[in-house]
């Protein structure tokens, strides 16, 4: 079996591996580059993907985020894809609000460590947890030999299991664990906070808090919705979500992520959702969520009940509404968002209104004791560096460390 890193061996984002046995291949993830436009990068070079190649037997994608599955709807209609069923339905959803191009419909569905076949190629998805929902790490044999892909992945989310249960039973005889290390370089070389710690920040300042507290995350990051839903209801206020947030809490169903219905939640469906529902004649989208509405003029009265999810978008509604009178706002994602250029508006907005902004985040990336872990329950032959900006720190905190550059074939 043959590898090459198209993207990611010196760098976070964008990931995309290439696999290569008797002739036949397939990739593994197909990122959208972090500081890539939509559309504007290229496709790597890989035979097949705009077609015309049946080499190529299928892209397999290991989670929703952009980049690791962005350049899929690029891609020729004759390439199939592999991806969790979940997390197919999560972007299908998702496709209304954000515009973006569909992925196709998955030929096959990645469920935990079930087993399937793609020409030479044998795969076992591994569940794990990470920030977005229905994540998988791959183990692919071919031809004798076992790479471990572990796509992105944390220990430090709401669930601890899926990380638990890898340690405890990883995957044997592996040749090659391809493995990320987002935080290799941020200066945290133990552990760090995870969602557990942040909820009860969170809690602690939604009660010091006297009037309303708005709240930035991503809509697709459930775990957080989690975190904020429980910190909420422990301050003994009501979370308000947007329509896209419950419409995807929705599709994926799963425990602990609450849902339209669910007591403490709300929905708060903003201004250019309804625009988008009404142009789209999309009603059952509203008419779904509405027993739990809570509208404009709603805020201002209740704003010490509540934690309102926030858009930059909502500016000029909420200063409509006098509900920024005595707010709050909360940033959870990742401080580096802050410095682009629609952020660095909205915290001039939020300060012309005399709104303090408060960063309260953890990552959905492994610190490097997990890491650390993995390695040490997996006892890989070689551990190759990938999605982190540092590959030449891995040396020095794992054995067996074999770099790899960007477009050069090796044999596992």
């Amino acid at each position: 079996m043959k590898v090459r890193i198209h993207r990611g061996a010196a760098q976070v984002g964008g990931s995309c591996v290439e696999l290569e046995c008797h002739g036949s291949r397939i990739l593994l993830d197909l990122g959208m580059p972090l500081d890539a436009e939509e559309g504007e990068v290229p496709l790597p070079d890989v035979p097949g993907l705009r077609g015309g190649d049946p080499s190529l037997l299928g892209v397999v994608i290991s989670h929703l985020h952009g980049d690791h599955c962005g350049l899929v709807p690029y891609t020729s209609p004759e390439v199939p894809l592999a991806m969790g069923p979940v997390a197919a339905d999560i972007l299908r959803q998702a496709e209304f609000f954000t515009g973006r191009p569909s992925l196709p419909k998955p030929r096959w569905s990645l469920l935990d460590r079930q087993p399937f076949d793609i020409g030479p190629f044998h795969i076992t998805p591994y569940q794990v947890e990470h920030s977005a929902f229905d994540a998988f790490a791959l183990l692919v044999e071919a031809d004798g030999r076992r790479l471990f892909y572990t796509g992105d992945f944390r220990a430090h989310g709401n669930d601890r299991e899926p990380f638990a249960r890898l340690l405890r039973d990883p995957p044997r005889s592996v040749h090659a664990l391809m493995m990320e290390g987002t935080q290799i370089g941020d200066g945290r070389e133990g552990e760090g906070p995870g969602e557990e710690q942040l909820r009860q920040k969170l809690a602690s300042r939604f009660r010091e808090w006297p009037g309303l507290v708005l709240a930035s995350w991503s809509s697709q990051n459930l775990d957080r919705l989690r975190t904020m839903y429980e910190a909420a209801r422990e301050a003994s206020r009501t979370l308000v979500v947007d329509l896209y947030t419950a419409t995807l809490a929705r599709a994926a169903g799963a425990p602990g992520i609450p849902l339209p219905g669910t007591d403490g939640l709300e929905v708060f469906c903003r201004l250019n959702e309804l625009v988008h529902v009404k142009e789209a004649a999309a009603f059952h989208r509203t008419n779904g969520v509405r027993p739990w509405r809570i509208f404009p003029e709603d805020l201002a009265p209740r704003a010490p009940g509540l934690v309102l999810m926030f858009r930059p978008s909502m500016l000029r509604e909420l200063d409509r509404a006098g509900a920024l009178d005595g707010a709050l706002a909360i940033w959870s994602m990742w401080r580096g968002y802050l410095g682009e250029s629609s952020e660095l508006r909205m915290r001039q907005d939020l300060d012309a209104h005399g709104v303090p902004l408060e960063v309260f985040h953890v990552s959905g990336h492994a610190y490097v004791r997990d890491l650390q872990r993995l390695v040490e329950a997996v006892v890989p032959e070689r551990v190759i560096p990938i999605h982190t900006a540092e590959p030449a720190r891995y040396a020095s905190l794992f054995p067996r460390v074999e770099m790899r550059r960007d477009g050069e074939w090796w044999h596992i």
